[in-house]
């Protein structure tokens, strides 16, 4: 199977389910080291199917952590822009919300990465991604903590999907 195939496979699984006992997930992250000791903590906006990271974002803000939301700027460049509730967000050509505005923000100076993905695998550390190569190029130069959270439709232990050269690696999977 393709990666593309995958991917609508996945996504179409958790468009179809609800996930309930979703604030374990919350809580294993919340009460992890690397959440602890971040000060910086870089997010997407989650999609309607996604995992939801509005309660991180909440749970962030209200711990006084600085909150990063990715912003492509163009085909292969994406940066991450510091954030707060005043913070106005516009849906992108992705479907995905994003800064209006802002500059970008140090690359290594961030504590946590909270990584998106369609798949995990929990023995390997490898993500099926959304086919952008965003996180890819971002993660080949980031030094500090990963983590990539995944509903039930998401974790497998080894990949099954092809993994390139280029794919990068999470450090966490939590799920």
């Amino acid at each position: 199977m393709s990666k593309s195939d995958i991917r609508k496979e996945i996504i179409n699984s958790l468009k179809a389910n609800n996930h309930n006992g979703l604030y374990k997930i919350y809580d294993n992250l919340f009460s992890r080291l690397e959440w602890k000791n971040s000060n910086y903590i870089a997010i997407t906006m989650s999609l309607p199917f996604e995992f939801d990271t509005k309660p991180i974002i909440r749970k962030a803000l209200r711990d006084n952590k600085k909150i990063l939301i990715p912003k492509v700027i163009s085909k292969n460049v994406m940066i991450f822009i510091e954030c707060d509730e005043k913070t106005i967000l516009k849906k992108s050509s992705f479907g995905i919300y994003e800064p209006v505005g802002g500059s970008s923000f140090p690359i290594n100076d961030i504590g946590l990465i909270i990584v998106p993905g369609i798949a995990f695998s929990t023995e390997t550390g490898d993500r099926l991604g959304f086919g952008g190569g965003f996180y890819d190029r971002i993660l080949k130069k980031y030094s500090g903590h990963t983590i990539s959270i995944g509903l039930p439709e998401q974790i497998y232990r080894q990949p099954i999907w092809k993994v390139d050269d280029f794919d990068q690696k999470v450090k966490t999977i939590i799920y």
